[in-house]
């Protein structure tokens, strides 16, 4: 587990306790209070400068601001690493998409061509068919065909009566 994300899961402590190890080494304060040690003839024992004391509290808040950058720190990078993986992950979302449109026009403009050459075939096709029905060859072919089954009903008609047809091609005139 990433250290950032011991801070995202509210695990505070544990992210405490790691900084806590990867701190640089403690100050020492046994300079300070050598430097800050006065030996009074008056009284037994040993006094400290106060001003000279004030010094050890900066190591603390010298502390306290590193921790507290580290943490700002670390978070920050995870959170640019989460980041950049998420705008890599979408980029190769966006190009496979991109990749699946492309195909799926390029299938569709050719659906779409193959339609049109079929319906301008089935166009064709049905004017060829109207001017044929609307033709006077067309017209004349009906008349001989009525006047043929008129004569067909009326043979049928007759009673026994034996009766042979014949059918002759006429030239055009």
């Amino acid at each position: 587990m990433r250290a950032a994300e011991l801070a995202w899961n509210g695990q505070d402590e544990a992210l405490s306790t790691w900084l806590d190890k990867k701190a640089p080494k403690s100050y020492d304060v046994s300079g300070l209070f050598k430097t800050a040690a006065v030996k009074t003839s008056d009284r037994q024992g040993i006094a400290w400068k106060v001003s000279e004391l004030k010094k050890a509290d900066r190591p603390i808040s010298f502390f306290s601001a590193w921790k507290a950058s580290m943490e700002t720190n670390i978070m920050a990078d995870e959170a640019a690493d989460r980041a950049s993986t998420a705008v890599t992950n979408l980029k190769a979302i966006t190009d496979s998409f991109r990749l699946n449109v492309k195909n799926d026009v390029a299938s569709m403009k050719a659906a779409s061509d193959r339609v049109q050459s079929e319906v301008l075939q089935m166009s064709d096709k049905y004017k060829q068919a109207m001017s044929l029905l609307n033709s006077p060859e067309f017209a004349k072919a009906v008349d001989q065909a009525e006047r043929m089954a008129k004569a067909l009903e009326c043979i049928s008609a007759l009673s026994e009566t034996k009766l042979s047809v014949a059918v002759f091609a006429g030239s055009k005139p």
